[in-house]
């Protein structure tokens, strides 16, 4: 059973859960799949009051799993995978590379659908022998980096035009804060184009360099509204512009 730690639901928690599944009427015995959609419907049936505390339930839960599943890396030994991990096959399906990985995954897995089966009969082949390989070998490098894949999912999420402050690391233990409006994510090349409110002008952010992303504010490290030259922190002492705050 292939689950991809960034992708736990309170859905799976319930179908992992032996006391939900009887709560639920999920037989053991049932494809895992199987259990995650029945628990999907009988969610959604609950009520918001049901709902919620199952919901707390699962956020310890799913914590857990995240880190246990984690550590346990690499997991993924489907064909979309082979595609995914092999440059050739991901640039022929054009599956852009800085996408979150189970977003590339999705995609290649949706390709796989509508391929001439005979014309990458080859392709197939190889993917099964990389398959059979990765799941023997406990010791392969995991696919990709659980923090890095945080902030593509978190990317994936955020709308244009949203407010942003990226930290971004700038020398041995200092960060430096790009911020401004996102105008777009490039997937294929891996970078985020923010547009300054203050100084009407756009800047690029290579994805890989971000430590984190704030999506609270409205502009210029602060709640309200966008007068103030950028900040950006310098060692320990914050900068507004060139003046030491």
């Amino acid at each position: 059973m292939n689950i991809n730690p960034f992708d736990l639901s309170v859905s799976d928690f319930v179908a992992q859960s032996a006391r939900w599944c009887a709560e639920f009427n999920i037989q053991e015995d049932y494809p895992y799949d199987l259990k995650v959609e029945i628990a999907d419907r009988a969610l959604f049936d609950i009520g918001t009051d049901k709902y919620e505390q199952i919901a707390a339930e699962a956020e310890d839960w799913i914590e857990h799993e995240r880190t246990r599943l984690g550590e346990a890396l690499p997991t993924f030994t489907t064909h979309a995978d082979y595609i995914v991990r092999t440059e050739q096959w991901r640039n022929e399906f054009n599956i852009p590379k800085y996408l979150p990985y189970t977003e590339q995954v999705r995609i290649a897995d949706e390709v796989m659908r509508t391929i001439d089966r005979s014309k990458y009969a080859g392709m197939l082949s190889a993917a099964e022998e990389w398959s059979a390989k990765e799941s023997a070998n406990l010791q392969a490098e995991a696919p990709f980096d659980g923090w890095k894949e945080q902030i593509r999912r978190q990317l994936l999420q955020i709308q244009k035009g949203k407010y942003l402050m990226i930290y971004v690391p700038y020398g041995a233990s200092n960060y430096r804060i790009e911020q401004g409006t996102l105008t777009s994510v490039d997937w294929n090349n891996g970078t985020v184009l923010l547009h300054s409110t203050v100084y009407n002008c756009d800047n690029t952010v290579a994805i890989d360099n971000i430590q984190s992303i704030d999506e609270s504010r409205s502009g210029s490290g602060a709640l309200g509204s966008v007068q103030t030259a950028d900040l950006r922190l310098v060692g320990n002492d914050w900068y507004r512009g060139n003046t030491k705050l």
